[in-house]
């Protein structure tokens, strides 16, 4: 069994300070990782609670029978929490104080919140004189996507550390995936995945397919295509929310910055768009936007998109 920090892709700086700090003895006890979902917080978490409980090395030797047990995700001085639903309730925190109550094993216990954001309010608070002042060889890491759905009092008793989206490149080298999908994840492997996923393309595909005949159908009002494929309301805003992405890559291009451009594999849609002038372009973008903002809303989505199409059918060639 290896070392679980050595799986991570990315994020060295922060691996290598905390593990400094663990060498130094000075690591503190109480972490809040924030940072995108699926850019990997939970798995240097992980890692970080190998390192802590490995009785050989402040690194984690990846070796030694702790070691293995953390791998093989069962070790008795670790404990994981994660919303039950769309909270993490009062049995939970109550689970994690029963953790720490018991007669530790091990030398050191670590305990990982997941999306501690979901926190509900009872669970944070019976949790803040833990924080605060940890047992001794006591080690907590929350999770969360920023400090911002987090009690301040939380956020006060935490050492927060800042995870940046992966690079395109470290999501190339774990998942093969398109170029646009890469460029389009923002250094989340969970996006990636939502974007590679089949019933996804097919909804990008039709976004394409739509956005041409908006573009050349002069009857476009009369053609039920489009009509069937908004009425799902999740559905419509994928579609238009690809639209944005296609017209930012039509700018781009105008502009001679091709290699900013995501969706490289819809070339001949983009030269289309990158056709019209700037002035069209900006007043496409600002109206898709604001057919999203309509469809959260709950506006009739049908007529959201007529509405469109008439206010920039004067344009339309």
């Amino acid at each position: 069994m290896a070392r679980l920090l050595d799986f991570v892709l990315g994020h060295k700086e922060i691996i290598n300070k905390m593990i400094e700090s663990f060498e130094q003895g000075k690591p503190g006890q109480t972490f809040l990782f924030v940072g995108p979902s699926g850019i990997g917080k939970k798995q240097v978490a992980k890692g970080m609670a190998q390192a802590l409980l490995c009785t050989k090395s402040p690194r984690g030797c990846g070796l030694c029978p702790s070691c293995f047990r953390m791998g093989q995700g069962h070790h008795e001085g670790f404990l994981q929490i994660e919303p039950d639903g769309a909270q993490i309730k009062m049995d939970q925190a109550k689970q994690v104080i029963e953790f720490l109550n018991l007669k530790s094993i091990s030398h050191n216990r670590v305990i990982v919140i997941d999306q501690a954001q979901n926190l509900n309010p009872q669970a944070a608070n019976s949790l803040l004189k833990t924080l605060e002042e940890p047992p001794p060889g006591t080690f907590f890491f929350l999770l969360a996507p920023s400090v911002a759905g987090l009690l301040p009092t939380i956020r006060s008793r935490s050492r927060i550390v800042q995870f940046k989206p992966l690079k395109s490149e470290d999501l190339a080298r774990k998942v093969q995936a398109p170029a646009w999908a890469l460029k389009s994840a923002a250094g989340s492997f969970e996006k990636l995945k939502q974007l590679t996923d089949a019933s996804e393309l097919e909804v990008r595909q039709t976004s394409v397919d739509i956005l041409e005949l908006f573009l050349k159908d002069s009857d476009f009002l009369l053609n039920e295509t489009w009509r069937s494929e908004v009425k799902d309301r999740q559905q419509a805003a994928r579609l238009f929310s690809y639209w944005v992405g296609f017209i930012k890559d039509a700018i781009l291009f105008q502009e001679d910055l091709k290699g900013q451009m995501v969706n490289v594999d819809q070339a001949n849609l983009i030269k289309t768009l990158a056709e019209y002038s700037r002035e069209f372009l900006l007043d496409l973008m600002k109206g898709a936007l604001a057919v999203e903002q309509a469809f959260v809303a709950y506006r009739d989505t049908q007529l959201v998109v007529e509405e469109y199409f008439v206010s920039m059918k004067p344009q339309l060639r």
